[in-house]
């Protein structure tokens, strides 16, 4: 039996009780209940529809970000798309990335390396905007710019000092996709001698620039405005159906778009840990947090975190798993791609 599926699954669980218990010493449980319970039928399927709605857009993402992309390519990416957000519900460690690589080789026919790279890129662009939705808000909205996190018994910084520092980063990466689309030749050049690839032995040298050609060809989009500028409209497209998702569900006039934006973003932080299937707990402590942020009471903000993760995690899972049945795929596969 091997010990490191057992680890994952041990420390995620661990990692989501540790969420759940933060989570529930914010809120009280009986009146947690009541409002999930009294939640509108319509709203729900709303935030639902919202759910697959954000994927197919991911979709068609994926389509631009593609080095080539054929029709029937093109149709095979949503299937293939949520079935890997439905095994990242199920089974810990990220695993829905290495089906949905999996996936793009065998059912799509893009190599490893396109199919690795893609997944790559689409993450660094998803943080990008994840950025943007918690710095702008911030700098936009003097409430939340003077809020505050602890990061010890002693010590705790504003939301102003984190935005500040997100806005850099979002700064360089979008310099970097610039300077890339604009001189592509040098930041090739650039990352062989970082890489030390001048040294390596010519046969393992040339399966490498091979591979890393593969993997740079899905930044051939930034040649292309058109291109660039849909990738940007539909990046901006998949965040507001998050975003909008948490207005319906808040349901408060004051709670605007923007609000959703960031809070969203804040919540990002809890998905990004790895080990934790579906993002259960971890992502429940840090998203009821930012909607406190936002100015929404703790056990309406409670209630809202409950059910849009429960609402796309029980649809995206449902419908993920239509799609792995009819794609005949087996986790025993997926488990011999990731080794």
């Amino acid at each position: 039996m091997k010990i490191k599926p057992i680890l994952q699954w041990v420390i995620g669980i661990v990692l989501a009780g540790a969420g759940f218990w933060v989570f529930f010493t914010m809120v009280n449980p009986r009146r947690l209940f009541a409002q999930i319970v009294h939640a509108s039928p319509l709203v729900i399927a709303v935030v639902a529809a919202l759910s697959i709605m954000s994927i197919w857009l991911r979709s068609v993402r994926a389509s631009l970000l593609l080095p080539s992309c054929s029709k029937k390519q093109r149709k095979s990416l949503f299937p293939i798309i949520m079935v890997a957000f439905m095994v990242n519900n199920i089974l810990p460690a990220r695993l829905g990335e290495v089906a949905r690589a999996m996936l793009m080789w065998k059912k799509a026919g893009y190599s490893g390396a396109v199919s690795v790279g893609s997944i790559v890129l689409e993450r660094i662009l998803d943080s990008l905007i994840f950025l943007a939705c918690f710095f702008v808000p911030v700098f936009a909205m003097p409430s939340l710019a003077h809020s505050t996190v602890a990061a010890s018994n002693v010590k705790t910084y504003t939301m102003h000092t984190f935005a500040l520092l997100f806005c850099i980063l979002f700064c360089v990466g979008v310099f970097s996709l610039v300077a890339y689309a604009l001189y592509p030749d040098w930041a090739k050049r650039t990352g062989k001698r970082i890489l030390g690839i001048g040294i390596i032995p010519d046969k393992i040298r040339t399966k490498l620039l091979r591979i890393g050609g593969d993997i740079i060809s899905n930044l051939d989009w930034t040649f292309s405005w058109q291109k660039s500028l849909g990738i940007v409209t539909i990046s901006l497209c998949i965040i507001a159906c998050y975003a909008y998702s948490i207005v319906i569900l808040v349901h408060d006039r004051a709670f605007t778009i923007a609000h959703g934006a960031f809070s969203q973003a804040f919540a990002a932080f809890g998905a990004a840990i790895p080990l934790s299937p579906g993002y259960v707990g971890t992502l429940h402590a840090v998203f009821l947090q930012g909607l406190v942020l936002c100015g929404v009471p703790r056990d309406a903000a409670g209630a809202v975190t409950v059910l849009s993760h429960a609402i796309a995690y029980i649809t995206v899972t449902l419908v993920g798993l239509y799609y792995y049945f009819s794609m005949h795929v087996s986790l025993k596969e997926i488990s011999k791609q990731k080794q």
